[in-house]
């Protein structure tokens, strides 16, 4: 696993170092199990809940950080955004929403983990699928494919006209300019052209492909189109549920 040797901090965050493999976003681990929304955003939940998690996710995948705790700091709201005020209706305070105010996979903390020192330690087993997986959801494909482990995960993806091909590190070694290019991406919903829109998605796809859902070595080969986490989720969940996730030591 690798975690952080000090606490770092970023946009909206605080995160700092695990002892145990896996992250949480305020006490909830970052499983399939726990999500409770994938569609315009993702939301955890197990008993309270996170909003908007793939902002900070996003980031920790792309650094490969595998193991961490990070915890909401915001203290004030903003009922302007959709997620302060479900936050607030649900009866949780504003550092439940851990999503960047600005749409952003949250650069600030990509930056400050790229900077800390990580501990490597106690190795954990990569994961690939056996077969191709295919998933459809509001109007996107995605394919998930089987690669040869230590390959990490590339990412062929769609969105509108523009596409973009990325290759990810699980263990923390992705190009310097696609981490900065990805999290200074802004989200598809407030982006000012599908070509940026289709370079926050890699964020996205990190976040609940890899993070979320545990891929390590893979091919994803996805269209994206509207409330498309539905897609990259449903398409991690398909593969478990249908059996087809290996594990290789």
């Amino acid at each position: 696993m690798r975690t952080i040797a000090e606490p770092v901090e970023g946009t909206e965050v605080r995160v700092t170092p695990s002892e145990t493999p896996g992250i949480e976003v305020n006490g909830v681990p970052a499983t399939l199990d726990a999500v409770e929304k994938a569609d315009v955003r993702v939301d955890l939940a197990n008993g309270a809940r996170s909003f908007v998690v793939e902002h900070v996710l996003g980031p920790l995948g792309l650094r490969g950080i595998t193991a961490a705790n990070v915890v909401g700091v915001r203290d004030e709201w903003d009922f302007a955004r959709p997620e302060h005020r479900f936050c607030y209706a649900a009866g949780l305070g504003p550092e439940h929403v851990v999503g960047h105010p600005a749409g952003l996979p949250n650069p600030a903390l990509a930056t400050a983990l790229g900077e800390v020192e990580v501990v490597e330690r106690d190795p954990q087993p990569r994961q690939t699928v056996s077969e191709p997986v295919t998933y459809a959801a509001n109007g996107g494909e995605i394919e998930l494919r089987p690669r040869e482990r230590g390959a990490g995960v590339r990412f062929d993806v769609q969105y509108g006209d523009a596409t973009i091909t990325a290759d990810v590190d699980p263990c923390g070694h992705t190009d310097e300019e696609l981490v900065e290019s990805v999290t200074n991406a802004t989200t598809p919903y407030l982006s000012p052209t599908e070509a940026e829109a289709v370079t926050h998605s890699i964020a996205d796809l990190v976040s609940d492909v890899a993070v979320i859902g545990g891929f390590d070595d893979l091919v994803v080969d996805a269209t994206l189109a509207d409330a498309y986490h539905a897609l990259t989720v449903g398409a991690a969940r398909k593969a478990r549920e249908t059996g087809v996730v290996e594990q290789r030591p």
